[in-house]
């Protein structure tokens, strides 16, 4: 599966040489990013709002939710929410917040979700715009709240809505939330995404927090006898030869550089969890960033319900790629 996905991503990045809008994208991305939205999306939908909403390269930075649960307030949920909302504060073209939830999900997680975005104060002033979707038919309708609202930017996006290709169930990414890096297309589909930064994926509390929302999606998830079923962590950064690196890589070489007080912990956790991995302190963000992969997945395995289908599987089932920043191509690296 691995190779036949470095062929894909090379197959992509090739086609989209040959478009001029996504050629002066990636031009654009070798600079920096601006995206113009925080996408918040339920893991098992995250790619397919990409496709569902028409965001490419550098559009969207990305935040992840439980599905069917609600968005945990911030400081329940540093990795999957706070911090690319933290990290996000810093972009100056902010149009808003978007939330998508599938068309069965609850009123009630809806509402604590839209709170959750109005506890988080780097968000303060953004609109709020919620969605309903059934992502079978490709089809959407704003979610009506009283919590700010930009009427102009709901009816351009609801103009962009599409069928999104079918979901890939058995490919769980771990990916950063950068704006330029997209979880890569399975030749069976797009998958479901974890997307936070520098894709990392915290130790388990067993407590009320984010982690126990992560568990109970891997039980749900997670089938021991499905030996198609991946979680592929992905690195991303400056891999081909010249080119931006993962910012939230760079930022933890120097955590204490960071000025926002709910961005820097985030910050210092991924210096934290990295350094146990390095026999001596990185000194670039790639070095960095591959070492993260060791404490994801590592991380990965304190999870009770990932750690129970690691002991029954006879074969791997976390893989770890690297990612080009700008090129998105992939390639092989074994921790």
């Amino acid at each position: 599966m691995i190779n036949k996905l470095v062929e894909l991503a090379e197959k992509l990045s090739n086609e989209r040489k040959h478009d001029p809008e996504l050629l002066t994208r990636m031009k654009v991305a070798t600079q920096g990013q601006s995206p113009r939205f925080l996408l918040i999306s339920p893991i098992n939908r995250s790619t397919q709002d990409l496709q569902l909403f028409g965001m490419k390269m550098g559009d969207a930075f990305h935040g992840t939710r439980v599905p069917r649960m609600p968005l945990l307030p911030p400081e329940k949920s540093p990795f999957l929410f706070t911090g690319p909302a933290a990290y996000n504060q810093g972009f100056p073209d902010k149009r808003g917040v978007i939330l998508t939830f599938e068309h069965e999900e609850s009123e009630e997680i809806i509402h604590q979700s839209i709170e959750s975005v109005l506890f988080h104060p780097d968000l303060n002033g953004l609109p709020i715009i919620a969605f309903r979707i059934n992502y079978d038919t490709g089809s959407a309708r704003i979610v009506v709240h009283g919590k700010g609202r930009n009427y102009e930017t709901e009816n351009w996006l609801l103009s962009r809505i599409r069928c999104p290709d079918p979901m890939d169930s058995n490919t769980l990414v771990l990916i950063c939330s950068d704006s330029r890096v997209q979880p890569p297309i399975t030749p069976e589909g797009v998958p479901m995404a974890i997307q936070t930064l520098g894709g990392y994926v915290p130790k388990y509390t067993n407590i009320d927090d984010e982690t126990n929302q992560l568990n109970s999606f891997f039980k749900t998830w997670l089938d021991s006898n499905n030996e198609f079923q991946k979680i592929l962590i992905i690195a991303h950064g400056n891999f081909e030869g010249e080119g931006p690196s993962c910012g939230a890589g760079q930022a933890c070489l120097h955590p204490d550089r960071i000025k926002n007080t709910l961005l820097q912990p985030i910050i210092k956790e991924l210096q934290t969890a990295a350094q146990p991995f390095e026999e001596e302190p990185a000194e670039d963000a790639e070095t960095r960033v591959k070492s993260l992969c060791s404490a994801i997945r590592e991380n990965l395995l304190s999870y009770p319900a990932v750690k129970d289908v690691a002991n029954l599987r006879t074969t791997e089932f976390i893989d770890t790629l690297l990612m080009d920043t700008v090129t998105n191509t992939l390639s092989t690296f074994k921790i």
